[in-house]
């Protein structure tokens, strides 16, 4: 018999989430594994059960899960190998480890890692209902500026050397005259060439447009600091990437 807490939740759940993720849940007890199961299933979620790491792994999933419940002491390769392992696939997977032990140093090492949640047994229904909930919706957004940060890269790659140039100077504020006499062309060509990087950027004002820019320059900035550690910090080449902002390099 479902309890009213989740008949509450699986309400609000299919009120407010359109489409809910797939949930794996890796855990060696089997009573656990299927009570666990159970329940996400209850309110929604498509559900994939292993015993251990190395069926999960040798699984043929077809999607990501957005969510995966982790049993930390397996039998076999244990759920922070486990986590490494997915860690260096590149997985997107949000974990939620689950644990019958009060380790303070593993639970430190987990969300060091990347670990969405920690949930100690014995746990309360909503507990998992409301970590695993928590996941997928961070899954899925996360899921959704990625989509963004590729569509708006594919059209910023897209632009020609000229386009970009007449680019900097659109979203500097200056004149189309003005474009033209610093990089030596016509004002007519400057027209073409900024009508050509609208459309290429999809942008239909000049909002659209500098917003656009902003979040590519955001995403650079992002991601060349998640890389500062492999080699040091090097800021993109010919923009500033300022998340308050968009700085622009002076035309020589």
């Amino acid at each position: 018999m479902i309890s009213a807490s989740r008949r509450a939740t699986s309400s609000t759940l299919n009120d407010d989430l359109h489409k809910l993720g797939c949930v794996a849940v890796i855990e060696d007890d089997p009573d656990t594994r299927m009570l666990v199961a159970d329940l996400i299933e209850n309110v929604g979620f498509s559900v994939v059960r292993f015993a251990g790491a190395l069926e999960f792994l040798s699984s043929p999933l077809t999607v990501e899960p957005s969510c995966i419940l982790l049993d930390v002491r397996l039998q076999g390769m244990s759920g922070l190998d486990l986590q490494q392992r997915l860690s260096h696939r590149g997985s997107q997977s949000l974990i939620v480890f689950m644990t019958g032990f009060a380790d303070v140093s593993m639970s430190v090492r987990a969300m060091k890692a990347g670990a969405f949640d920690f949930l100690q047994k014995p746990f309360r229904e909503q507990e998992v209902l409301d970590a695993v909930c928590a996941a997928d919706l961070a899954y899925r957004h996360r899921a959704g500026i990625n989509r963004t940060k590729a569509a708006i890269d594919r059209r910023f790659h897209s632009l020609t050397s000229r386009e970009r140039e007449v680019l900097e100077g659109v979203v500097d504020g200056l004149l189309n005259k003005q474009i033209a006499a610093i990089l030596g062309i016509s004002e007519i060509t400057v027209k073409v060439h900024r009508a050509n990087l609208m459309k290429k950027m999809q942008a239909r004002t000049l909002v659209d447009l500098i917003r656009d820019v902003s979040l590519h320059l955001s995403f650079e900035r992002s991601q060349t600091l998640a890389n500062a550690d492999d080699g040091g910090f090097n800021e993109p080449r010919g923009w500033t990437a300022d998340t308050r902002s968009v700085v622009m390099p002076t035309f020589a």
